[in-house]
């Protein structure tokens, strides 16, 4: 089996309804620090190429609790999907198994 090096890298585009980001696998997760004072609040950073996305808390922190449930909103929607394609990536695995 060939390995195609484009599967490794992310992509980016806007089709009429958003930006979709199709994950790489130089992809990257980082919370990044961005000052001690409140108007400086930490953000969530993925990257990998061709872009990167930073998710930033309003400015006001009376918006910040907010903020929390949609990045708990975020986290519980990742892990659903991580489930999911776990759970179809072994049954591949299982079915391709079962082929040869």
């Amino acid at each position: 089996m060939t390995h195609d090096k484009k599967q490794d890298t992310a992509k980016a585009g806007w089709d009429g309804f958003g930006v979709t980001w199709i994950v790489g696998s130089e992809a990257e997760l980082a919370v990044e620090e961005t000052g001690s004072e409140p108007t400086h609040p930490p953000m969530l950073v993925l990257a990998g190429a061709p872009c990167v996305v930073m998710l930033r808390p309003p400015d006001d922190p009376a918006m910040w609790p907010a903020c929390v449930r949609f990045l708990r909103q975020l986290r519980d929607g990742a892990e659903d999907l991580a489930a999911l394609l776990e759970a179809r990536a072994t049954d591949r695995l299982a079915r391709d198994g079962e082929v040869g």
